[in-house]
């Protein structure tokens, strides 16, 4: 049997099971590339009358640029729409559905390109592969490959694991057929013939439902039928100081996002009858993730009768109204935490944004509908669950509704496509189960360090991968298919495992060389070049001068991550043990990291002796952190560099409070300012003149006002900051909290009181308190008259 008939009995098959097929032209010749693959659609185009489709390319490659001309060539009166896309548009693509995609992944195999177009053919559809023969492709870079290359590093250094185990999965997959179009031959044939037909099931209705009729008969499954039922409860505004949530997760393509735009057009209907004005935010980290959800709130909102307004900010949905009466506006996600009357939020593909913006944001509304997706490009995973979701169901005083769509909307259950893609991206890895042994195993500390040999590991260890890998898709909040991309082609990246004594992997860590630059490139960067791979060494040359730094060999902890089940039991600080212990044992300089900064994730690092020496001055505009650097220096010449850029760091942040960092969370500050025994300044003693000192006694003991004294408070508390690490003097943690909230950071006293969850007058007593311990501390180091030191001894003696 030919490949033409094999191809058109697979369509035919796919078509009555409502799934997708694959088919993949291998090849080198450009011409007979583009003819096998428009033959294909000319196939598939008689058995699927004038379907609508993608063809995707590289633009800025002249060979992708011929091989397209060719194809529009041969498909000439093919009764096929198409649209033309580079692949930089992916993310622009999630929400649309084709009958077919055509992927040319010659020139590029970025894992987050197929993930995201993995999703978009409906059932009964095909996407067409254009790849090289095996043995050519690996002797060739792909885009993606190139962007892996830093400068320590030659192109024959990088790996080519992601493109072997892409070809080993394609050769394993029942549903595809594979073709060498160079030579004509079938590589592999696909099964055929053992798909069941599907039938699509009729949808029952509630009996009694509260939502309009018309918004019911938009739904495309049962599935979304419940979930529009449970979301029926955030008709009834909560009582004081009670909330309602509703948790809604799915895999990708389960019409999750589409049945919320639908809810919000019902609940707005609803509120504006009931109250006049119905005001909604919906928030998620980039406007294009909101893009389905808004495009049905539009088709909710028409279908009951309202005319609609729409704003766009680039191609992106960004508002929706009616009138005067019903607003739906997309907020990004920091900024949600400054928003007030929103009578409903939705915070879609919850799992992408950080934890304190999700614990801000529901200390801040009383109804909210999360959504997240359980597997898939977005990067969720069981770790919401683990983590914010159990948050949620502790809390009293919240209500939580959770559903779980199943059911796939453009195509049918147990897809081979959607199966494969999740297998070869490890979509759906997870970390290994957790039994009573395990845990006996963990209470004996009975850990082995594992060094895999990495091609081993990652094609041939399929087992020990999607544990190792597992263990990031569900405990790890931000996860994409790009990320095992760079863990299996980069040259400086590389793996580390903490296993059970019985093989279990419990801590996953994904590690990069940085470092061991030449004079030449030093050079370079102090002139401005940008150092790729290079984070800690580049920041440090430029902000601190510190060129010999970039000459010693360093290792940065790209991602550390414990099995969700065994959080909280010391094996990420184990984990760190033996990673220093091997660098030490290899000849490494230092240890570093970087990630944005939340007090609970500092606190960790600084723990286990890793000090701050750079963090960017803005926040991240979507997930509302700043970004911070810390190193562990190992060698003593490491270590003389961490202790000085440690040192300029923390009097950067000092005098930047009231500047870029004026609203840093002042836990944050007061660990970031932890002085690791070095003081920023021994001989510094406070600037006080006479009139300032008698003002703070003033203050202090009498009736003076901190908006009196605000200067003099401002150089003693700076004073204590400066000399930390020299001193005896150490304040309790809240006190010095209060300093830098009120004092360094100039907040005004409302703000201050609340950001540290005291009254106003709570906070003004206290500070008194504190400064009166900073006056009898630092007051020798000032040449004090001896009247104003009998003015303190007798307030003394009054108190």
């Amino acid at each position: 049997m030919g490949w033409t008939e094999l191809l058109q009995g697979l369509v035919k098959e796919g078509v009555s099971s409502n799934h997708r097929r694959l088919v993949v032209f291998v090849g080198t010749d450009e011409e007979r590339l583009a003819k096998y693959a428009a033959d294909a659609l000319r196939i598939f185009s008689s058995i699927v009358k004038e379907p609508h489709g993608l063809y995707m390319y590289q633009p800025e490659y002249p060979d992708a640029q011929r091989r397209m001309g060719k194809f529009k060539e041969f498909i000439e009166g093919i009764a096929a729409s198409i649209d033309y896309r580079p692949y930089k548009d992916t993310d622009k693509l999630l929400g649309i559905t084709v009958d077919f995609a055509v992927l040319d992944l010659m020139n590029d195999l970025k894992p987050n390109d197929v993930g995201r177009m993995g999703g978009i053919v409906r059932g009964g559809g095909i996407y067409i592969f254009m790849v090289p023969p095996l043995n050519e492709w690996i002797k060739q870079l792909t885009k993606f490959q190139q962007s892996l290359l830093v400068p320590q590093y030659r192109p024959e250094d990088v790996r080519h694991f992601l493109k072997i185990r892409f070809w080993n999965k394609l050769m394993s997959m029942d549903k595809a057929l594979i073709i060498n179009v160079d030579s004509g031959e079938i590589i592999k044939e696909p099964v055929i013939g053992d798909s069941q037909p599907w039938k699509q099931r009729e949808l029952v209705m509630p009996e009694r439902i509260r939502f309009s009729k018309a918004i019911y008969e938009l739904a495309k499954t049962q599935d979304q039928v419940e979930a529009l039922r449970a979301m029926e409860i955030l008709l009834e505004r909560p009582p004081r100081g009670r909330k309602v949530n509703v948790v809604l997760i799915a895999d990708r393509g389960r019409g999750k996002s589409a049945i919320i735009g639908l809810a919000l057009a019902a609940l707005a209907h609803r509120l504006r009858k009931a109250k006049g004005r119905a005001r909604f935010a919906v928030t998620a980290m980039n406007p294009s993730n909101v893009s389905t959800l808004m495009e049905f709130v539009i088709k909710g909102l028409k279908a009951l009768n309202y005319d609609v307004d729409v704003s766009y900010w680039g191609g992106d949905v960004v508002s929706v109204k009616v009138g005067i009466s019903i607003f739906i506006d997309y907020v990004r996600p920091y900024d949600m935490l400054s928003e007030e009357g929103r009578d409903i939020v939705v915070v879609d593909e919850a799992a992408m944004i950080p934890l304190p913006v999700l614990y801000g944001i529901h200390e801040r509304f009383n109804r909210v509908i999360y959504a997240s997706t359980i597997h898939g490009y977005e990067g969720a995973g069981r770790g919401f669950s683990l983590r914010f979701l159990k948050y949620l169901r502790e809390d009293k005083n919240t209500k939580v509704i959770e559903y779980e769509l199943k059911e796939p909307i453009r195509y049918a259950p147990n897809d081979p496509v959607e199966q494969w893609l999740f297998d070869t991206l490890l979509l759906d890895a997870e970390p290994a189960k957790i039994t009573d042994e395990d845990y006996e195993l963990i209470s004996k500390r009975e850990f082995n360090y594992l060094i895999p040999n990495l091609k081993e590991f990652f094609l041939s260890s399929e087992d020990r991968l999607r544990q190792f890998f597992g263990i990031y898709v569900q405990a790890h909040y931000r996860n994409e298919p790009d990320d095992l991309g760079m863990m299996m082609d980069a040259p400086h990246h590389f793996i580390r495992a903490l296993t059970l004594s019985n093989g279990k992997i419990v801590v996953s860590v994904e590690l990069a060389e940085e470092g061991g630059i030449s004079d030449d490139l030093i050079d370079m960067v102090v002139r401005g070049l940008k150092l790729p791979g290079n984070i800690i060494p580049d920041r440090l040359i430029k902000y601190w001068g510190l060129t010999d730094f970039a000459k010693l060999r360093g290792w940065r902890i790209i991602r550390i991550a414990t099995h969700p089940e065994l959080q909280d039991r010391g094996l990420g600080t184990e984990m760190l043990r033996r990673i220093e212990e091997e660098a030490r044992e290899r000849g490494i300089d230092w240890v570093g990291v970087g990630f944005g900064v939340n007090a609970k994730l500092l606190n960790f690092w600084i723990k286990s002796g890793y000090m701050p020496v750079h963090i960017s001055p803005e926040r991240n505009p979507i997930s509302g952190e700043y970004s911070v650097l810390l190193v562990k220096p190992i060698s003593e010449k490491a270590r003389d560099a961490a202790i000085y850029a440690n040192k300029e760091f923390r009097l950067r942040l000092l005098n930047s409070l009231q500047g870029p960092f004026h609203d840093m969370e002042p836990d944050v500050v007061r660990m970031l300012l932890t002085d690791w025994d070095q003081a920023l300044d021994p001989e510094y003693s406070p600037r006080l003149t006479e009139a300032q000192v008698r003002r703070l006694i003033a203050y202090s003991w009498g009736p003076m006002t901190y908006e009196n004294t605000a200067d003099a408070i401002t150089e003693l508390v700076k004073t204590y900051y400066l000399r930390r690490g020299l001193d005896s003097i150490a304040l309790p943690q809240f006190y010095e909290e209060a300093l830098i909230c009120k004092v360094l950071q100039a907040r005004p006293w409302r703000e201050a009181a609340k950001v540290l969850g005291v009254r106003k007058s709570t906070l003004m007593l206290m500070l008194r308190e504190v400064i009166k311990i900073l006056i009898q501390y630092y007051v020798k180091y000032v040449e004090i008259p001896e009247f104003m030191i009998s003015v303190t001894k007798s307030q003394k003696r009054s108190k």
